[in-house]
């Protein structure tokens, strides 16, 4: 028992290495640029009063609540069938069609944004202009989580088995009597977490309103947040604002943390036991997913038409591209995706190392504080950790290593979530027969759980990468000429008048959307991840 308890003390130690690591990383490049602007900004307690007793200010708080809860409902009313039939039985292709459906969560807010707009903008493809409607901020929100709820619930469910579904099955119960008494509530855990991460993103919304829904009456928080400190230059307001929005989100973070641990849970002690479809399921599921890949990837394959084809195939749109002026935030369409590349491969690299370092104090040294606030990347504006930035770590704008950090920062959070359950599914014995062979901590983690965690690391640094091409808000704010990214300057020629600056986007839109989706597809079909 002595034995044990030291094996377990000894253990422990590389696991507060990592929690003191991922802890400074967390105070110095997160925590101490929001610091400096609250320092530099709050000259005295009038502005909180201003900002928190003005109607201009209140309207967008409740419209980002209005909006993120809306967005979230439907999101998981239409994706929790798609999740149960995922969970409920095995077909050809399945893993195919999740690494399809997931495309659209890790996609470039422009690229997706671009695509809405020749969908269903101004003289778009379907015939109808929802651009700066409420409607469109709805669809282009189900549009990046329906894969997020997909995942999560069906993962649970899968793991939870089918022995109560067949014996309900031999009681002679209806489908819907199931699905409302049986499936609903042993999927609510899961369904309540899916809800929650889907509001954090939702409500943090920027690029989607900014590009497709700019009027006043839609803008959030996030939105609000760049505008007072950007155009308006009213820091202290900005500031107040980010604080809101950051305590609204740290405390559905810790809410989120606590129902993500108990589905984990649920992971390691199950296993899947999903049954094979019959030929009648099997005609129901294909026309099932296929209508819900048309309507989900639409806006993508809306913008693969476009690009190629107008008034017959054309490659005119490249050549836009190639030929396009250079402007400050357009350092031409080779420099822009050699930037973006450059930020993405390096950003990943740290993502991982910085990821893994949370996932690992949490799990294994019990840093349990470390699991909330790895998702606070989440509750800060992309715009004000890069304003943050400019302040506090000035020096970094002149070097590529500004914009790494800052998307370490913004997609590390997504690394954890990845890392985390397939981390807890380890089993402790296998640390513990280690030790009592001679192995220490080090060899234990590079020999054993190093090899056993290398899908969802996969699987992470494919989220990272993504992420990290198509990161808008902080690389908005922190641009530089030489350093200027991909959705940078998809933004910059959106910004330009003209048919030829119109089909530059495109083609660029194009060329990024390809690129994360290869990724996805390619490295995605190796991994395992809760997300």
């Amino acid at each position: 028992m002595q034995n044990n308890w030291l094996i377990s003390q000894q253990r422990n130690w590389l696991g507060h290495i990592f929690g003191i690591f991922a802890t400074g990383f967390l105070i110095v490049f997160l925590a101490y640029p929001l610091l400096t602007i609250v320092v530099r900004s709050f000259n005295s307690w009038q502005t909180i009063s201003y900002v928190l007793t003005n109607p201009y200010y209140l309207k967008k708080l409740q419209f980002s609540f209005y909006q993120a809860i809306l967005s979230t409902i439907i999101t998981v009313v239409l994706a929790l069938p798609s999740a149960v039939y995922f969970a409920k039985y095995k077909f050809t292709g399945k893993r195919l069609i999740k690494t399809i459906f997931t495309i659209p969560f890790v996609m470039p807010t422009v690229v997706a944004a671009i695509g809405f707009l020749v969908l269903i903008g101004p003289n778009g493809i379907a015939g109808i202009n929802l651009k700066d409607q409420f409607i469109i901020i709805l669809i282009a929100h189900v549009f990046y989580n329906y894969a997020l709820v997909l995942r999560i619930v069906s993962g649970y469910l899968e793991a939870m088995g089918t022995e109560i579904y067949q014996a309900a099955d031999v009681l002679g119960v209806g489908w819907f009597r199931k699905f409302w008494q049986l499936t609903l509530p042993l999927a609510m855990p899961a369904i309540i977490a899916a809800a929650t991460l889907t509001f954090i993103f939702c409500f943090t919304s920027f690029g989607v309103i900014v590009i497709l829904a700019a009027k006043p009456e839609f803008a959030t928080l996030e939105v609000e947040i760049y505008r007072a400190g950007s155009s308006l230059l009213e820091l202290e307001a900005a500031s107040v604002l980010a604080l809101l929005q950051l305590i609204v989100i740290t405390i559905a973070s810790i809410f989120y943390t606590r129902l993500q641990a108990k589905t984990a849970l649920k992971h390691k002690q199950s296993r899947s036991l999903a049954i094979k479809a019959n030929n009648t399921n099997k005609v129901f599921i294909f026309f099932h997913f296929s209508l819900a890949a048309i309507i989900i990837l639409s806006p993508l394959i809306a913008l693969s038409y476009k690009t190629f084809f107008n008034n017959g195939f054309s490659l005119d749109n490249f050549n836009y591209l190639l030929n396009a002026k250079k402007t400050i935030s357009f350092p031409g369409a080779i420099t822009a995706i050699k930037n973006s590349l450059q930020f993405a491969l390096l950003s990943t690299l740290l993502s991982l190392l910085v990821g893994f370092a949370f996932a690992y104090a949490v799990v294994r040294s019990n840093w349990k504080f470390l699991d909330a606030s790895s998702l606070l990347p989440l509750a800060t504006s992309s715009v004000t950790l890069g304003f943050g930035y400019l302040i506090a770590f000035p020096y970094l704008r002149s070097s590529i290593w500004g914009l790494v950090l800052a998307h370490t920062v913004i997609a590390f959070p997504l690394v954890s979530r990845s890392i985390l359950p397939a981390l807890r599914s380890l089993p402790n014995n296998l640390s513990d027969t280690a030790k009592t062979l001679g192995k220490n901590s080090l060899q234990i983690l590079w020999q054993i759980e190093l090899p056993l965690l290398i899908p969802s690391f996969i699987t992470a640094a494919s989220f990272a990468f993504a992420i990290s091409m198509g990161e808008f808000g902080a690389s908005l704010t922190i641009i530089s000429s030489k350093y200027a990214t991909i959705p940078v300057a998809i933004f910059d020629r959106l910004g330009k008048p003209g048919a030829q600056n119109y089909g530059a986007a495109l083609a660029l839109s194009f060329v990024l959307m390809l690129v994360t989706a290869l990724v996805m597809l390619m490295l995605e079909h190796f991994g395992e991840s809760e997300i």
